[in-house]
């Protein structure tokens, strides 16, 4: 059947594009192309209901209704992936800055008192020097 083909494919693409492509201004641009594609289909399953039945029969659905949960899971798949994705970004920088607040303090512990106020000027590393 196509739609097992179509549902296998569409899960692979998903998880190879969430762990391959992550933080790029083409991935941002491709999610709302997506959810322009996504409320244009809306519209037109809520209008014409029938094309949905049509569509699901043609790709070996018996209904359309069945259709559309088997997209909601798909949507789920890429809402979950996306999720993950920006959960890693987001534990990889607060690592990042710890460690940098970690070497501002130690290198604010290492100065007299007298210069302690051009500690920080003197000793923040550079960005991307932690990495």
């Amino acid at each position: 059947m196509i739609i097992r083909a179509l549902l296998i494919v569409s899960t692979i693409w998903i998880a190879w594009y969430f762990l391959s492509s992550r933080g790029t201004s083409r991935s941002n641009a491709f999610k709302k192309v997506l959810l322009v594609g996504f409320v244009i289909a809306a519209v037109v399953a809520v209008l014409f209901p029938e094309s949905l039945t049509a569509f699901a029969h043609l790709v070996g659905v018996g209904r359309g209704t069945d259709l559309l949960v088997y997209a909601l899971a798909q949507v789920a798949a890429f809402q979950m992936f996306n999720t993950y994705a920006k959960d890693k970004d987001n534990q990889r920088q607060i690592v990042h800055l710890a460690r940098r607040i970690a070497m501002l303090e130690a290198a604010m512990k290492k100065k007299p008192e007298s210069e302690t106020g051009s500690a920080l000027e003197n000793h923040i590393p550079p960005p991307g020097s932690l990495e």
